[in-house]
């Protein structure tokens, strides 16, 4: 009776495991899918045909130990190269039908031919055959354990993947040979002893691959883009990547970094990384930039240089990236020039040009006056917006109450504040303060009405101001919403552009209502933990 249970679940398992390898093949084209198929229908085949001769008494039961091990190792060891090429591709690590590859398959299969034939010659001593048998399991169990290590820490290792997706692949090889290749030592313990762990390996395999492909999509998100996209980040990035160990020498470095070489081959496992960039590590570290030349183009590089450090805190070595800097130094040049230009040289012409204005009493000249105001205005507004922008400022604990109280008072003019004693946030208080400023300004140069609201939100604080002008002009409105002033859709000044960048530094949002005048609404979040 034994004996029929363990014939039919081992049959009933096989086409199981059959049915799995069909599934797979029909639906999925992902890397490893032929050789996890090859694998599992060779499992599956060769469980089938031993359990149909245990079922049928073609393959006589004693013990479960002996002819029926036999069998059984045959059926974990044969396809176990298939195994480990599946185990390779699906984690990203390719590999192609080579001499070699073929090699790894076949290697089982030509041991097993050579004990058969050896077998059949008297001379041979047996020592050999048993030689040659302990060396295929081992050979076999090296290659099972070397994939699935692999296969469970890829899927663990990224996010788009579950652990459980390898844990559920690998139980099929493990349970395979953990219980099948001790069946010799566990049916000493009795038939039933033998038949448990006979329907053990086979109940392990067909659970452990349905699991993977039905229930945790194995095959729908793989791996393998990860560990190729970390392979190839390195080559396919136009930045210089190199990876040093310990002692600064390069054991791997990109493409570009090759040709920033001057012919220095990384590959020799000597050169360093002064060699291959005339810069040694700590130098990187320290530069600010750095000058080199690829392919004969000469450009300036960010260096970041990053340390790669064990689990125990050991350092390990380092990576180095190099980002081509030349336009954006370039871009910051042309910026710290015009920027001092607008700051000094405009701004003191246009004072010269209002003392001589000023000794003429006439409407033109009155004009001319306000007209260089402007323009003095729209570059202390600049200088502002600089300010904001370039320097890096703490988050500190600001009364806006006060606040719009002192900027509304700077104005001298009529301004109706509606707002609590006390408001407190903590922020960026010269982006506030420019912010609270520009709408303000806004509002009083185009309107006659204006009230300033200030309201407490869970968030921070909510600021409004109204008033009853002819509105924003939509050109205006529309050059801040795409952040780019075009010929034809251009603003008249730079005080919107301040407002906007003032908010945005605060990490808060500005609207704008034009439908009964002009309400402008200034959200400001508070970032108590920005100050710690």
């Amino acid at each position: 009776m034994l004996v029929e249970i363990v014939g039919a679940v081992g049959i009933s398992s096989a086409v199981g495991i059959l049915a799995v390898s069909a599934t797979v093949a029909r639906r999925y084209d992902k890397p490893g899918v032929a050789w996890f198929t090859g694998y599992t229908t060779l499992v599956g085949a060769g469980l089938g045909a031993v359990s149909v001769g245990v079922f049928t008494g073609l393959i006589p039961v004693t013990d479960f130990g002996g002819l029926v091990g036999r069998w059984l190792a045959l059926v974990w060891i044969l396809p176990v190269g298939l195994w480990a090429v599946f185990a390779l591709r699906y984690t990203g690590r390719f590999v192609s039908l080579t001499l070699k590859t073929s090699l790894l398959v076949a290697f089982p299969l030509l041991v097993f031919v050579m004990q058969f034939v050896l077998s059949s010659v008297s001379d041979v001593p047996t020592q050999v055959a048993g030689f040659l048998g302990i060396t295929v399991r081992y050979y076999g169990l090296t290659l099972g354990v070397a994939g699935m290590v692999l296969v469970v820490r890829a899927t663990r290792r990224y996010d788009h993947t579950t652990v459980w997706q390898g844990i559920t692949l690998a139980v099929a090889p493990t349970t395979m040979w953990l219980f099948w290749s001790s069946l010799p030592y566990i049916a000493q313990l009795g038939p039933t002893a033998g038949g448990v762990a006979y329907l053990s390996g086979s109940l392990g395999a067909v659970c452990g691959l349905g699991l993977a492909v039905s229930r945790f999509d194995a095959f729908r998100t793989a791996p393998t883009i990860g560990t190729v996209g970390e392979r190839d980040v390195v080559d396919e990035t136009d930045d210089l990547v190199l990876i040093a160990d310990e002692k600064h020498r390069v054991v791997r470095a990109n493409e570009r970094v090759r040709d920033a070489s001057n012919g220095v081959d990384s590959a020799t496992n000597t050169a360093t990384v002064e060699d291959m960039l005339g810069n040694d590590v700590d130098g990187l570290r320290a530069a600010e930039t750095v000058t080199l030349s690829v392919a004969g183009v000469s450009a300036k590089y960010d260096a970041q240089v990053s340390t790669v450090v064990d689990p125990d805190g050991r350092q390990l070595g380092t990576v180095i990236s190099l980002r081509d800097v030349t336009k954006r130094d370039l871009r910051k040049e042309r910026l710290a020039v015009l920027n001092r230009v607008l700051r000094h040289n405009l701004r003191n012409q246009l004072d010269v040009l209002n003392a001589h204005l000023s000794a003429i009493d006439d409407d033109h000249a009155n004009m001319a006056t306000e007209t260089t105001s402007q323009i003095a205005r729209m570059s202390d507004r600049a200088r502002t917006i600089d300010r904001l922008l370039s320097e890096q400022r703490e988050h500190v604990s600001v009364d806006v109450v006060e606040l719009v109280r002192d900027t509304v008072a700077a104005h001298n003019a009529p301004v109706a504040v509606e707002a609590s004693e006390s408001l407190t946030v903590t922020t960026d208080r010269a982006a506030l303060e420019a912010a609270i400023e520009s709408a303000v300004d806004n509002a009083v140069t185009h309107a006659t009405d204006v009230t300033v609201t200030l309201r407490s939100t869970p968030d921070g604080c909510e600021l409004q101001v109204i008033d009853d002008g002819p509105g924003i002009p939509e050109s205006e409105l529309s050059a801040l919403e795409t952040g780019s002033e075009a010929p034809l859709r251009h603003g008249t000044g730079l005080g919107l552009w301040q407002l906007t960048w003032a908010t945005r530094t605060l990490g808060g949002e500005v609207a704008f209502d034009t439908s009964d005048g002009t309400t402008v609404t200034i959200s400001v979040p508070d970032a108590p933990a920005a100050s710690e």
